[in-house]
C-alpha cells in the first residue's frame, strides 16, 4: 500500500486542532501517539519515517501547543481524551487503537483506555508519568531539579491541572488490554532515591493489565523513543504483529 500523509486542522468544540494521519497498511489499527508534556507532534520525527512503513499513524497538537488553537478550556487529561476522541470521529479514523503515550501522554492513553476499553488493541506507555510521583517522588529531588520541575508547568496544563489528571487516573485499571511500560535506566535528573520510587512506579504501571509487561532500556533516558529510536520501533512493530 503506497503511503499517503494527510496534516490538517479540525474544529473541536470551538478550537482548531492539528492532526497528521499516515496510512502505509493495509491493517485496520492505527498507532495513536500522545506527547509528552508541551511537546509537539514533532518529538515522534524520531521514530515517524520507520514506523510509517509498517503502521497507520496518527499524531496530533494538544490544545494550545504546536499548530493547535488554544482554548479556555481545561488543560487536564479528561479534556484531553474527550477532545482526542472527537478528532479521531472526525477525522474518520475508527477504532482499534494502539495507544502510545510519552510522559504525560501516558496518563492520557490510560485514561482513554479505561473509558473505551473496546476502541484500544494495545498500549505502550513510555518513560510515563504516575499519579504519586508529585506526592512521594518530587520531595527526594535536588533543589535545583525540584525547581525546574515545579517550574515547568506554564507551557500547557498548569500545576493544578497536571495534578487534577493524576488523580483523574487514579484507580484506573487496564482490565487484559496488551500493555508494555517501558523505562528509561539512565536518567540524570535523578536521586537515588527518586529513581527507585520512580522504577516501583513504572512497575505498578506494568501490573495494571493482566497482559502487562515492564521493559527497562539501560542506555535511555526520559525520551526513550529519542535516545534509543530503533528499540521503541521494534516493539511497536512486535505489539502490531501480536495482536
Amino acid at each position: 500500500m503506497a503511503k499517503s500523509v494527510i496534516g490538517q486542522r479540525v474544529n473541536v468544540e470551538g478550537i482548531e486542532l492539528y492532526y497528521e494521519y499516515i496510512t502505509s497498511s493495509t491493517d485496520d489499527i492505527t498507532i495513536v501517539f500522545e506527547s509528552g508534556y508541551g511537546w509537539d507532534l514533532n518529538n515522534w520525527n524520531s521514530i515517524r519515517e520507520d514506523v510509517s512503513k509498517f503502521g497507520n499513524m496518527f499524531l496530533y497538537d494538544r490544545d494550545g501547543i504546536g499548530k493547535s488553537e488554544k482554548s479556555n478550556k481545561p488543560k487536564h487529561s479528561i479534556q484531553i481524551i474527550k477532545n482526542l476522541r472527537i478528532l479521531l470521529k472526525k477525522a474518520e479514523i475508527k477504532p482499534p487503537y494502539l495507544l502510545v503515550g510519552h510522559s504525560f501522554g501516558g496518563v492520557n492513553v490510560r485514561l482513554y483506555a479505561s473509558k473505551y476499553p473496546e476502541e484500544v488493541a494495545g498500549i505502550i506507555l513510555l518513560d510515563s508519568v504516575h499519579e504519586d510521583q508529585n506526592k512521594k517522588m518530587v520531595p527526594f529531588f535536588t533543589e535545583k531539579v525540584r525547581k525546574e520541575y515545579l517550574g515547568q508547568f506554564a507551557v500547557e496544563a498548569t500545576l493544578n491541572e497536571f495534578e487534577e489528571s493524576l488523580e483523574q487516573v487514579r484507580g484506573v485499571t487496564l482490565g487484559s488490554i496488551p500493555l508494555l511500560v517501558i523505562t528509561g535506566g539512565t536518567q540524570s535528573h535523578h536521586t537515588t532515591q527518586s529513581m527507585a520510587l520512580w522504577m516501583n512506579f513504572q512497575t505498578e504501571l506494568a501490573r495494571l493489565s493482566s497482559k502487562g509487561n515492564h521493559l527497562i532500556i539501560k542506555e535511555a533516558g526520559h525520551a526513550i523513543h529519542i535516545d534509543e529510536p530503533k528499540i521503541v520501533i521494534n516493539v511497536i512493530k512486535e505489539m502490531i504483529e501480536k495482536l
